[in-house]
This record gives C-alpha cells, sequence and structure tokens, in this order.
C-alpha cells in the first residue's frame, strides 16, 4: 500500500520518475515502523540549538546561495590606520548578515534550507528572529524539496518574496539514537516523498531497501504499460506448455528438440520452487494443472 501510494503520489500523465522518492534509513525500530512521509525527510539537524525544534504550518524558503560572507578567491590586503576604520569594516559585514536576515523575515519564512554555508552571525540572527535552519542540503535533495513543498530554489535573497516559498504542516529535528534527522511533513501536493524504512539491523534495513526498490520500479513500469506479467515461473511453464503443443505437429529429431527445450524452460521453476523450500516435483505438476 505504501509503495502504490508513493507513486501515485508522485506520478504525472501516466508516468512515475521513481528519481522523485528518496528512500532514507533509520536504525532501531522494526521494520513495521517503516512509513511513507509527504515530505522529506533529511539527516541533517538545524545549526543552533537557540532555534526552534518544531514549526507548524512551515512557510519553507530554499537558498542555494551561502549566508555568510563569501572568502575572496584572491589574496587581499586591506589598510586600516584607527580603530573606527577597523570597528566599521566589522559591522559592515555585520550589517550586511542582518539585512540577509531580515529580508527572509519580510518576505514570511519561518524555516530556512540552504545548499550551502550558514555563517555564525548569520545563525545568531535566525535564531533571534525564531527561523529554523538547515545547511549543506545536496543538490538533488534541494531539488526533492522544491517539488514536495512547491518552493523555487533562489540564489539571491534580495529577491526572495512570499510567492517562492512551500509549506510543509510541520517541520521538525527528531532524533534516532545519536542521528538526528529533519522531517518535512504534511506537504499539500506533493510531488517528491520519502519512504523512511525502519529495522533493528543494517542487514535487515538494506534487505528491505533492495526490495522497495525493485518494487517500486515495478510499480512504475505497470503505470506506463498497463500491463503485468505473472512471476514465479508462471512465464516458463506458459512457454513450455505451447511447446508441447507446437511439438505434436512436428516429426522426428524436431519433435524432440522442441520438446527438450520445452524440459529446459521448465526448469527455472523446478530451481525457484527448490530455493523456496518446496518439493519441486510436487510443485511442478501444480503448475502444469493450473496452467
Amino acid at each position: 500500500e505504501m509503495i502504490v501510494e508513493a507513486i501515485k503520489l508522485i506520478s504525472e500523465n501516466g508516468r512515475a520518475d521513481i528519481t522523485n522518492i528518496k528512500i532514507e534509513k533509520q536504525k532501531g525500530q522494526s521494520v513495521q515502523d517503516t512509513e511513507l512521509i509527504h515530505g522529506i525527510v533529511l539527516d541533517k539537524e538545524r545549526v543552533s540549538s537557540e532555534m526552534p525544534t518544531r514549526v507548524e504550518n512551515a512557510r519553507i524558503a530554499l537558498v542555494d546561495s551561502a549566508l555568510e560572507m563569501k572568502s575572496l578567491e584572491t589574496e587581499t590586503r586591506i589598510s586600516i590606520s584607527t580603530p573606527d576604520q577597523f570597528k566599521s569594516f566589522l559591522n559592515q559585514e555585520e550589517e550586511f548578515l542582518h539585512s540577509m536576515v531580515a529580508k527572509i523575515q519580510e518576505s514570511g519564512a519561518s524555516v530556512v534550507i540552504c545548499q550551502k554555508g550558514i555563517g555564525d552571525v548569520a545563525q545568531f540572527y535566525l535564531s533571534k528572529a525564531g527561523i529554523y535552519a538547515i545547511r549543506r542540503v545536496a543538490k538533488s535533495d534541494m531539488e526533492k524539496l522544491a517539488k514536495a513543498t512547491g518552493a523555487k530554489i533562489v540564489s539571491d535573497i534580495k529577491v526572495l518574496t512570499a510567492s517562492e516559498l512551500g509549506f510543509a504542516s510541520l517541520v521538525e529535528e527528531l532524533k534516532q539514537g545519536e542521528d538526528p534527522f529533519t522531517y518535512i511533513r504534511g506537504c499539500k501536493n506533493p510531488k517528491a516523498v520519502t519512504i523512511l524504512i525502519r529495522g533493528g539491523t543494517e542487514h535487515v534495513i538494506d534487505e528491505i531497501e533492495r526490495a522497495i526498490k525493485d518494487a517500486l520500479g515495478d510499480v512504475a513500469a505497470v503505470l506506463r504499460d498497463s500491463k503485468v506479467v505473472p512471476g514465479g515461473g508462471a512465464v516458463e511453464v506458459e512457454l513450455a506448455k505451447k511447446l508441447r503443443e507446437f511439438a505434436h505437429t512436428l516429426k522426428g529429431r524436431e519433435r524432440l528438440a522442441v520438446e527438450e527445450f520445452a524440459s529446459a524452460l521448465e526448469f527455472i521453476p523446478t530451481t525457484l520452487a527448490e530455493n523456496a523450500g518446496y518439493d519441486p516435483l510436487d510443485m511442478l505438476t501444480e503448475l502444469k494443472l493450473i496452467h
């Protein structure tokens, strides 16, 4: 149900791009606690402990530029002759970052997700404004966040307005053991979602991840082609049956060759049955009977 719902949420015009389904893994709890989140889960924590841990009805700004002073690529020297000049130089930096945070506040954003760094001064002003912020988020996650929340990724804070912001009913930081995660939940019409896999050990989680990826591909293919191919050796048994019917129209060695090929196809369901712990002969007889 979870996989089908995820595919339905992200599908557009009968196509589902499964790269819009983020798979996040979390050790602890049981496999039954695996959940589909209508939004994105990031393995990131807020940049300052002074920031709120939970923001309801969040207005989200996605920024792909740094909220800190850029270091110059070339070596630069500034000549300062008086203490006032030095103080003015430091104040300019602070005022620049303060104006950036003021612009974020003005837009109505309560959460800032930044692809690059957030400096200490900017962290201070963001905390003071009660804004939840995370930094150094991967570009692929930024794109998923845009699809999930409806936000637009902005490069220049100066052009940030309310129309560029996205929405989530809840943004919160939760810790699973020692690992902090940021949950962006309750997006209205998400075109990117997260399947959060939980399990007791890493081995179990990895196995579940492989199974989920296989299933997502299958459901996406069904949506695209509107056709289903049965598994478990069903195709091979059906082909063997048709080949044997065809063999009756032949004579001599040709007939033997076709019958031998039919037997070779039946080896596949026989092997599957054996691997699953069933009696291969009983299972093959039962399959032939059904077909």
